[in-house]
């Protein structure tokens, strides 16, 4: 509005000058008689007196819209202000997980004591992740609450959680029976007996003890849950003796990976190669669908396959994509 205004006052005046030049250039033609009265007379006067009044209104016109308030910008900035406002970006407590950092514990922190199926008690530990204490006894308690005794390698789904509690076979192997998982967090109820963690934190002390097996690196080696859940294998050490520096490299070229050693995992994955060696493997976690496993091998590495992490599947055969 104020650009049209200008541009109207300015094109105004303009017109007013040219009517104004023709105007005195209408006086000096005057005839040579005596009729001479000093007024403008013929077509080039008159029509110089026509400009001069349209350029007059033209700058009228101009000037008044100059003069008028701007509402049509103060509206836009008012409803650009209430846009934002009306808009703010709120965050739900407890979506991104940062409200309970404080309450969290670690791996290989024992949360508390929960009574079986059987009527028996038993500590709750954490295998991996970070959860508070409260929570993990709760979703351990629970899973309990409704199994109906004894091994159960059925997936029980509970608040997003997926529990399971292995054979005696399998759990000898990996250390406990009773395994809760949600995402990265992993709860565990160690065998009797057996209250050390299998996932001891990268900063532990040296001389802690940790599972039969593990390399000693800075990334602890894990036990996973044989609950269905895929990963995407990305190296495999088979040399004894260069087991170590192998698996070590593997890691340091797949951050946020993690390592497992197959005759203590599940039974789903190859336990010793065609040499007797046992088989130490670089992998990552996935989810628990076929498309969602093989959309992340997609992803990964060459050579990169995927495997199913429970007592059923064939140790022979790879996850087909």
């Amino acid at each position: 509005m104020n650009t049209l205004s200008l541009v109207l006052l300015a094109a105004g005046v303009l017109v007013v000058v040219v009517g104004l030049v023709i105007v005195v250039a209408g006086r000096t033609d005057r005839p040579d008689g005596p009729d001479e009265g000093g007024r403008p007379v013929g077509g080039a006067a008159i029509a110089g007196l026509v400009i001069v009044a349209l350029g007059v209104v033209i700058a009228v016109a101009g000037g008044v819209l100059l003069a008028l308030p701007r509402d049509g910008a103060v509206e836009a900035a008012g409803g650009s202000a209430e846009s934002t406002t009306a808009a703010p970006t709120t965050t739900v407590f407890g979506e991104s997980g940062d409200g309970d950092d404080e309450l969290a514990s670690g791996p290989g922190t024992e949360c508390g004591l929960v009574e079986t199926a059987a009527g028996q008690a038993a500590m709750v530990r954490i295998e991996q992740g970070r959860i508070a204490c409260a929570e993990a006894v709760g979703i351990v308690q629970s899973y309990f609450d409704r199994q109906g005794g004894g091994a159960d390698s059925t997936v029980t789904e509970l608040d997003g959680w997926r529990c399971s509690t292995a054979a005696a076979s399998v759990a000898a192997q990996r250390g406990y029976g009773t395994s809760c998982l949600r995402n990265d967090v992993q709860v565990v109820v160690p065998n009797t007996g057996d209250t050390g963690s299998h996932a001891p934190p990268p900063d532990r002390p040296a001389g802690t003890s940790r599972p039969d097996g593990d390399l000693g690196l800075s990334t602890p080696m894990t036990r996973p849950a044989c609950d269905g859940r895929g990963i995407v294998v990305l190296y495999s050490a088979v040399t004894p003796g260069a087991y170590e520096s192998e698996i070590r490299s593997a890691l340091a070229a797949n951050p946020g990976a993690r390592y497992l050693r197959t005759d203590q995992a599940c039974p789903s994955l190859r336990q010793r190669d065609e040499h007797g060696n046992v088989i130490y493997a670089v992998y990552r976690e996935s989810g628990y669908s076929k498309a969602e496993l093989c959309a992340d091998v997609a992803r990964a590495p060459a050579g990169a396959y995927g495997r199913w992490l429970d007592t059923t599947s064939d140790p022979t055969t790879l996850v087909t994509c």
